[in-house]
């Protein structure tokens, strides 16, 4: 990530973070396991399972297996 996407990447809140990260196709972007996230993103596991219950369910995310989540028509393997 150059330094104009990583000064975007700080100012957005944390669902649109998630988002970010999850279309990404730098090394850390793709679909991925919330503790994956969790580890990325630096957060607490409760607010973002919180977070990513809620865009699932808004359909902006799509969890492909128990834990494990991708942004709609991202075919890349998951990282666990």
């Amino acid at each position: 990530m150059d330094e104009k996407e990583s000064a975007y990447f700080l100012g957005l809140p944390p669902a649109a973070k998630i988002i970010f990260v999850l279309k990404s196709h730098d090394t850390f972007g793709g679909p991925q396991s919330a503790g994956s996230l969790e580890k990325t993103l630096g957060m607490k596991r409760k607010n973002l399972d919180s977070l990513l219950s809620r865009l699932t369910q808004k359909g902006r995310i799509i969890r492909i297996q128990p834990g494990v989540y991708k942004y709609p028509g991202d075919n890349r393997t998951p990282k666990m």
